[in-house]
């Protein structure tokens, strides 16, 4: 939501579970900047895939899926499965 309310390029953002389906199809959220998603493949929230193809003005937009069986709890504490790759994308 700060993204579509930015609309900035020059931005970085970071997903972290963050696409569930009521946001698909809606014009009230789009990603701006360089986007990163990473989230759990046993979790209900999965991809943001639909959010990309929804964005118009996305400068860069990668995404990873990590499976710990935590579902969305898998983003509750620092666990390496996400810090790591987030954290080497932040120093690009």
């Amino acid at each position: 939501m700060a993204s579509n309310h930015l609309k900035s390029q020059k931005i970085k953002v970071a997903l972290l579970a963050s696409c569930p389906s009521f946001m698909k199809n809606n014009n009230n959220f789009e990603v701006y900047g360089d986007v990163y998603s990473i989230y759990e493949t046993s979790d209900m929230v999965g991809s943001c895939q639909f959010l990309k193809d929804q964005s118009k003005a996305i400068a860069s937009f990668s995404e990873i899926s990590i499976s710990t069986g935590k579902e969305h709890g898998a983003f509750y504490r620092p666990m390496p499965e996400w810090i790591k790759p987030l954290k080497t994308w932040l120093k690009r």
